[in-house]
């Protein structure tokens, strides 16, 4: 009897050592891939035309839901949805983005604010810079990225909008930032460079 079992612990180590190696590869071909796979982070950009701030019409491409966006400093990239206000995009992080639980995005801009987009196979180099908080920029942008993504069309966007909604009350919950004054969310402006 002890030789069955050992032989089923045996098998155990090698189930755990082929998911370990699998788990490896893929963040290895995640980290080197040009740009993210879905939710999964990638690294940096090596597609798509460099183009400057201006050559796109960032009104007009305010009718998508998300674009690229490459942190330069981190070497990494990931999907964001985004909104623009007066011409200008902006991208948020929504989950306790500083000083909680989670290490987000966000902690890797104030460390460096280079970033470069990529939307429509166009990719454009920019800074992040943070909307405080209590600004009327901050106002207008969150009333314009909450309108965009209400999910008042219905479908998809709906749908993204009420799962987004609960992961947000959820994580805000479990990180405490709930019974926090201040909002967890950050709202950054893309500048050209």
């Amino acid at each position: 009897m002890e030789e069955a079992g050992s032989g089923g612990r045996g098998r155990i180590w090698v189930v755990i050592g082929v998911l370990v190696g699998l788990v490896a590869m893929g963040w290895l071909g995640l980290s080197n891939a040009d740009g993210p796979l879905f939710i999964f982070q990638g690294g940096p950009f090596r597609s798509g035309e460099v183009v400057a701030y201006d050559a796109l019409d960032w009104t007009r491409l305010d009718a998508k839901t998300e674009l690229e966006m490459e942190i330069v400093g981190a070497e990494t990239s990931l999907t964001l949805w985004f909104s623009v206000t007066d011409g200008k995009p902006y991208v948020a992080c929504d989950l306790d983005c500083e000083d909680g639980r989670l290490n987000r995005w966000p902690s890797l801009v104030r460390a460096d604010d280079r970033v470069v987009l990529r939307i429509e196979d166009k990719r454009v180099e920019g800074r992040l810079a943070y909307v405080p908080h209590a600004t009327p920029e901050y106002a207008v942008v969150k009333a314009d990225r909450d309108r965009k993504y209400s999910g008042a069309g219905g479908g998809r966007a709906a749908a993204e909008t009420a799962a987004h909604a609960t992961v947000v009350e959820v994580g805000e919950a479990l990180t405490g930032r709930a019974e926090r004054a201040e909002p967890g969310d950050r709202v950054f402006r893309f500048d050209p460079r």
